[in-house]
């Protein structure tokens, strides 16, 4: 199952979490906080980590550190470890040098 919405895809990947292709900025990071809650409310039992894939992100802005937050803060909830796979924009921008 993927998602389109603008510039950007978001596509569940079963048994395992969420990979985000596209742009990720405040147009579509409600989009990724969606489907990252639905995957995680339809019961994953066997799950002890989500991977968050942001290999593909083409562009981002500060909405990634958005999404890692509530990937980080859903996965709190359910005791299970995140996972964030970023390409070197997304961890330009979560991870930013002084």
């Amino acid at each position: 199952m993927s998602t389109k919405i603008s510039t950007v895809t978001v596509s569940v990947h079963e048994g395992a979490g969420v990979g985000v292709t596209g742009v990720l900025d405040a147009t579509t990071v409600g989009e990724v906080n969606r489907v990252v809650a639905e995957f995680l409310a339809v019961g994953c039992a066997e799950l002890e980590v989500l991977t968050l894939d942001l290999s593909t992100v083409t562009a981002c802005d500060q909405a990634a550190v958005e999404a890692v937050r509530h990937a980080r803060a859903l996965c709190a909830k359910q005791s299970l470890a995140l996972r964030v796979i970023p390409n070197e924009e997304v961890r330009h921008v979560i991870c930013p040098k002084p």
